[in-house]
Parts: structure tokens; C-alpha cells; sequence
């Protein structure tokens, strides 16, 4: 499926530059949240390993979560999803479901982004695989019915909307 394949780089890209801005972060600011009530630069990084490694558990049938229900998914992917592949953005004060929330668990700085990256690079094989046998969706627990592009835009766009909320990270 080549119409994957510009997808990929623009992922490999913003992972690599999301994992670039975690490991140039000091280890005292590893911990620290950005803000009051907002993730510490650890918990935005397991945050991204988690989403990756989840959607692979969406392609393989396996999420562990809770999906929306049948009925609402339309919905969540008009009001939601469609928004944010439109801008390339996604908006302010989101919350994430329970299964994408982080741990209190510390860990450091290279087995996390090394996590993401594994997961980050599972989940595009995966794709690439099951668009390679000639499936172009995947049911997704929330927004339904999803085109592998737009399923790999999605991780992509959050890469760098996290991106943006590490240390010294670029906008």
C-alpha cells in the first residue's frame, strides 16, 4: 500500500524527534510536571509508548480497555477525530482514557524512550502487514471504522502534539 509509505516517514520523523527532545532533557527535570496537575516529562513519554503499544493491540484484536459503544463511535470520530486529522492538531484539556494514563512508576530516561520506539516501530510493521494482506481499516474501540493512513496520521499527530510539551522542545 503506497499510500503508507510517506505516512511512515512523517511517524519515524516525529518520533525520533520526540525521542531527541526527551533524552536532551536533565535527569532532574525527568520528574517534574510542567505544571501543577500536568505530567511530569516521564509520564509524557510512557504516555506516547503506551498509545503506540496500544494501537498495536487494536490491529492485533486485543485492546484491553474499554471500547466506546458501537452506537456513539460516529460520533466520537465527527466531534473528535476528524477534527484533529483536518488541522494536524489536537485541541486543549483533553483527558486521556484510563489505559493511555501513565504510571507512578519512575524509569529512566533510555529503557522509556527505547520502549517508545520499540512500540513506535511494532506498530508500523503491523500496519504495514495488514495493509500488505490487503486490509485498508481497522475497528478501532472509539472511533469505529478507520483507514490504516488515518490510524497511523492519528499516532503521528500525537507524537508532536506531545512533542510540544517537553522541555525545551520546539513548538
Amino acid at each position: 500500500m503506497t499510500d503508507l509509505q510517506p505516512v511512515i516517514a512523517g511517524n519515524r520523523e516525529a518520533v525520533e524527534a520526540f525521542v531527541a527532545a526527551a533524552r536532551a532533557i536533565p535527569a532532574s527535570q525527568w520528574e517534574l510536571p510542567r505544571a501543577p496537575d500536568k505530567w511530569s516529562p516521564r509520564q509524557v513519554t510512557e504516555h506516547v509508548a503506551l498509545a503506540y503499544e496500544l494501537s498495536r493491540a487494536v490491529l492485533h484484536h486485543s485492546f484491553p480497555g474499554r471500547a466506546a459503544p458501537r452506537l456513539l463511535r460516529p460520533l466520537i470520530r465527527t466531534l473528535f477525530l476528524k477534527p484533529v486529522l483536518r488541522s494536524g492538531r489536537f485541541g486543549k484539556g483533553g483527558k486521556s482514557p484510563g489505559p493511555f494514563r501513565p504510571t507512578a512508576a519512575p524509569e529512566a530516561v533510555g529503557p522509556l524512550t527505547g520502549r517508545l520506539q520499540g512500540a513506535a516501530a511494532g506498530f508500523e510493521a503491523d500496519l504495514l502487514a495488514r495493509a500488505n494482506a490487503g486490509e485498508t481499516t481497522v475497528d478501532h474501540p472509539f472511533f469505529g471504522e478507520l483507514s490504516l493512513p488515518d490510524f497511523l496520521r492519528l499516532q503521528m499527530i500525537h507524537a508532536r502534539h506531545h512533542r510540544r510539551q517537553l522541555p525545551g522542545a520546539a513548538g
